[in-house]
């Protein structure tokens, strides 16, 4: 392991005043409690100047996503800070590319991260693959939502007070549905939640008395803003949206967060009424390629090879010509010896092809990848249909 880890309370400390520093934030109980949190769980990375100061820290937080039914480790990547005299001096750069070879050495297939700067991280292997959608609908042109039963009831009250229920209930549903790369909360990380935000929560019980579905939301001046919307069935829907929207006489308008960059303002008497707008939100990358193709959920289960050459500049062992092929539902995955391969991919063109999250066609026709036609061809049989959806910042 690294000689750049933190480990002790003084360095979590002086990282914690360096973040307050570099992100211009007061230092509150309620803030000092949630990136404390972090540091029970996280790697903690740190580089020190000669005379002893913290130069530059992140951290590294384990998580486990769900990929359309397949579980993956993966580490994100947050609060990557530099003290202002430390500036230009590649230190956050060189504890990146140190997280990065510690996650390959510990087995962990994907990260995510937050970016201040796209383009920086491109540098070191990720891209932009998660986006949300953000509608705002005035008070005045709520629509009007009449459930069709009213078997279910509705509990109101605080996240951290209902946090069971809620992590209960989200967990049945990934265990039921899955997730398009969003993450298997664990129970620290939920805590962390319900410390970091002070969200309202309204749960939807059916007449069985069971959790049907819930709202995250808060409430900020004169709006509401909903953060996380899960159900079970169509009434539970139509209830908590009712509930929702019975707070027009409390805000001006409602804006609902979500994480999927498709257009849903269609599902609306007067589309006109409501404002929609995509914004880039997260980055990912493939830190174990072989893991990653290995265990990939292909749309189809038999396939002839199909060989890709890669270029990974941070993480060497992802270089290279890499065969994949399928029969009788097993897939295998090997690195080959090949020249003049005329299919090349980046590591970040590969995440973004692979996460689902732009048109392979698309990005072949406009250059950005290098791809024959059928190439083009077989690879939108097998990657994943819809773009990925992530709720949860770090």
């Amino acid at each position: 392991m690294t000689n750049d880890l933190l480990q002790n309370p003084s360095e979590f400390e002086e990282f914690y005043q360096l973040y307050l520093y570099t992100f211009n934030n007061p230092d509150t109980s309620q803030r000092r409690a949630y990136f404390f949190k972090r540091c029970e769980h996280a790697l903690v990375y740190g580089k020190k100047t000669a005379t002893g100061s913290l130069a530059s820290g992140l951290l590294s937080l384990p998580f486990e996503v769900d990929f359309h039914g397949t579980r993956y480790q993966t580490k994100g990547i947050c609060d990557v800070t530099t003290a202002p005299e430390a500036s230009g001096q590649g230190h956050a750069s060189n504890l990146l590319q140190t997280a990065l070879e510690d996650m390959a050495k510990q087995g962990t297939t994907l990260s995510y991260l937050a970016p201040f700067s796209f383009k920086f991280y491109r540098r070191f292997g990720y891209e932009h693959v998660f986006d949300h959608c953000k509608y705002t609908l005035e008070s005045s042109q709520v629509p009007q939502i009449k459930p069709k039963e009213n078997s279910h009831h509705i509990k109101r009250g605080m996240l951290q007070d209902n946090l069971p229920t809620v992590a209960d209930f989200y967990a049945r549903l990934v265990k039921k549905d899955g997730l398009s790369g969003g993450l298997v909360r664990a129970k620290w990380w939920w805590e962390y939640l319900s410390i970091k935000n002070t969200w309202h929560c309204a749960l939807d019980f059916d007449d069985r008395r069971q959790v049907a579905g819930y709202i995250l939301y808060e409430i900020q001046s004169d709006n509401l803003i909903v953060k996380e919307f899960l159900f079970d069935d169509p009434i539970a829907y139509q209830n908590l949206l009712t509930f929702i929207f019975a707070h027009q006489n409390t805000v001006e308008s409602f804006v609902f967060d979500t994480p999927t960059p498709t257009y849903h303002g269609n599902l609306l008497t007067e589309p006109r009424n409501v404002q929609c707008v995509i914004e880039p939100y997260m980055m990912a990358r493939i830190v174990d390629l072989r893991d990653f193709l290995v265990r990939y959920p292909y749309q189809k289960s038999n396939f002839e090879p199909l060989r890709l050459a890669v270029t990974d500049e941070n993480l060497p062992a992802n270089n290279g010509v890499w065969e994949i092929a399928a029969s009788g539902q097993k897939v295998t995955v090997k690195r080959v010896n090949g020249t003049n391969v005329p299919d090349k991919l980046t590591i970040q063109q590969l995440t973004k092809i692979f996460f689902g999250a732009g048109s392979v066609r698309l990005l072949a026709a406009t250059g950005t990848v290098t791809l024959r036609p059928e190439t083009v061809n077989a690879l939108e049989q097998l990657i994943v249909p819809g773009p990925p959806e992530l709720v949860d910042y770090f």
